[in-house]
């Protein structure tokens, strides 16, 4: 029995955190290129300026999550700046829907915290349903392919198969 080929394994790799005794956050790099690499962005700006926004965002509950945040840009793999800021709001939007649920089953506060927590989670969950389409919909457009099932040329006739776009100027008769 023969295995199926597995697919390439990407060399991203997730930063470290370190946190100091007065609770700042260092991010710890292999080297400067890392966080360009893992964001899939052309500066390091951009890459960097993603990362903190990404700390931000999980804001309080960042020490419990920022390694996931990190991880998921690998198994993700961004391509671009806009699928890596998508990155970024997806774990920030998954982290603040595990914070709802976990506060839903701890609340002791009665039926309409209960119910306020429910609808934050349920929001939260369309948001990541809404993000995960646009980064599929972001991807499709880089990977449009045209089948064309059948293709009959009758006797003088011309097929031309490809991608056909029309340049210049449209000549107009006077």
């Amino acid at each position: 029995m023969t295995q199926p080929p597995t697919a390439p394994r990407s060399t991203r790799t997730a930063p470290r955190f370190r946190t100091s005794a007065n609770g700042v956050v260092s991010i710890v790099t292999d080297g400067p290129e890392q966080l360009r690499e893992l964001f899939g962005t052309k500066t390091g700006e951009a890459a960097s300026g993603l990362m903190r926004t990404a700390m931000n965002a999980l804001g309080r509950s960042g020490e419990d999550y920022r390694d996931l945040l990190a991880a998921m840009a690998v198994e993700i793999e961004p391509r671009d700046g806009i699928e890596a800021m998508l990155v970024v709001q997806m774990a920030a939007t998954h982290t603040a829907m595990a914070e709802m649920a976990r506060r839903m089953m701890d609340t002791t506060g009665g039926y309409q915290v209960r119910e306020s927590l429910e609808r934050s989670m349920t929001r939260l969950s369309r948001t990541y349903l809404a993000q995960i389409e646009a980064l599929k919909k972001h991807r499709a457009k880089a990977q449009q392919t045209v089948r064309v099932e059948r293709v009959t040329v009758e006797n003088g006739g011309q097929a031309v198969v490809g991608n056909i776009q029309h340049g210049g100027r449209p000549h107009v008769e006077e």
